[in-house]
């Protein structure tokens, strides 16, 4: 019996790889022994070749993302010195950095139907190193956890989809050209497989479970009944969904009423409050519907919001950035995220970028440096307004001062007079400890107050 490793590399601890119960699962009933092992961006480079070198598996998995994609090529390239005969097979976003390499298969797109059609052939390599086949909808590929991934899996954080595609097809995402329309369950018939899946993972007793769907409220009638079902049995875990503001409706809201704290998380993209800008990448939303939903989600639920804004979309400036970040943060939501936009390969983006003579990092996470509206040093101080906003706005150690500064200013001046304390007292961006936050506020305080 041959045995396949599944080694998830993930940028923290708590995190766990839903593509490799999928694969785990997808040859279950075939004659090979499978062994999952995670392990974390910030481990020595030796410590995981050894640990992995220990399982003397014949068969070793990897996925390749943005975040783990230099990492893992070290570590491929070391392995493959010392598991000559091993197999590695790779899937993922990032995969085909990974092409024409010894002993190497890279799987291209959708992974599950290609691993057992892979498994049932011994895994022998194919020409090119190169191997694709069919998808299996969503509602065909198995539910990905067993009651044992519990030891693995408690107080973790767990992801479960329940639809594949997107219809909002955004340039600088990677479902920009993923045209499926897959949902998992079709209501009313499927509720009960519905709940039946919903309770397995709970008894995993993950810290959260993340639902990965892009635009999860896209399914209206089923989004309710797993809010529903968060409210009425999730007690104990935190249900994070990515949803569209402008789909939430009054119906929604009643929902949400009934959600006690900390059950239920909402991460927000707005990206920008301008519609030319949104129109640039190819999204169509309202700041007008969004800002209302936020408003009323903060004053009649005790939903967690966690809301994005996005610098360096095509054709916005400075000022107009500063605008979004403003109008955002008079919604007071938990969390506010001013990310920089990421050129990320096979995205229409990487088109848009190119003919608006963008530059960006050439690795990941390809980070934007300029774009054709902003120069590098003002992304550079918006970068900086970003870890402002992560030291002393998403952390929640000062809502109430923040809400009474945001009475008098607006959040861009605010996070100006932050940094100017910061640069007066020469003080890193990061890594401040809590009483060192608590005496840069109080001097916040008397600066504006």
């Amino acid at each position: 019996m041959k045995k396949i490793l599944f080694a998830a590399l993930n940028s923290s601890w708590s995190q766990s790889n839903l593509a490799f119960y999928y694969l785990r699962e997808m040859v279950r009933d075939l004659d090979f022994e499978s062994v999952l092992k995670s392990y974390t961006l910030k481990e020595p480079l030796m410590q995981v070749m050894n640990d992995i070198y220990l399982q003397q598996a014949e068969i070793i998995c990897f996925s390749a993302y943005i975040w783990n994609r230099l990492y893992l090529q070290d570590l491929h390239r070391e392995l493959g010195k010392i598991l000559r005969d091993a197999i590695f097979v790779i899937g993922g976003p990032e995969a085909g950095h990974f092409k024409n390499i010894r002993n190497t298969i890279v799987i291209e797109g959708a992974g599950e139907a290609a691993f057992r059609e892979l498994a049932l052939k011994g895994f022998s390599l194919q020409a090119g190193a190169q191997f694709r086949s069919d998808p299996l909808p969503l509602n065909k590929v198995p539910f990905p956890y067993r009651e044992e991934d519990k030891a693995d899996l408690a107080d973790h954080l767990v992801y479960y989809e329940c639809y594949r595609g997107c219809p909002y097809h955004c340039a600088y995402c990677l479902s920009a050209t993923d045209n499926r329309s897959e949902p998992r369950f079709e209501l009313p018939q499927d509720k009960e497989l519905l709940y039946q899946e919903l309770d397995s993972i709970c008894r995993l007793k993950p810290r959260t479970i993340k639902f990965i769907d892009r635009s999860f409220n896209v399914q209206k009638d089923l989004a309710q009944a797993i809010w529903q079902y968060a409210i009425q049995h999730g007690e104990g875990q935190e249900f994070h969904f990515e949803i569209y503001p402008d789909l939430l409706d009054e119906q929604d809201l009643k929902i949400m009423e009934q959600a006690p704290e900390g059950r239920i998380r909402f991460e927000i993209g707005i990206q920008s409050i301008d519609p030319h800008v949104l129109g640039n990448c190819g999204r169509h939303s309202s700041w007008e519907k969004s800002k209302a939903a936020l408003i009323a989600l903060k004053a009649r639920t005790k939903i967690r919001i966690h809301a994005d804004l996005i610098a360096g979309l095509p054709g916005e400036d400075y000022a107009s950035v500063l605008r979004g970040l403003d109008e955002l943060c008079s919604t007071e939501p938990a969390a506010v995220q001013l990310g920089s936009l990421k050129i990320l390969p096979d995205t229409p983006m990487q088109e848009i970028a190119k003919a608006r003579n963008y530059l960006w990092l050439d690795n990941p996470p390809y980070q934007v440096l300029a774009s054709d509206a902003l120069s590098y040093q003002e992304m550079g101080y918006l970068d900086d307004f970003a870890h402002l906003l992560s030291l002393y706005w998403n952390k929640e150690e000062y809502p109430e001062l923040w809400h009474e500064l945001l009475q008098k200013y607006p959040a861009s001046e605010i996070l100006t007079a932050l940094s100017d304390i910061h640069i007066k007292n020469d003080l890193p961006l990061h890594s401040i400890s809590k009483k060192r936050r608590a005496e840069v506020m109080e001097a916040l305080s008397d600066r504006l107050l």
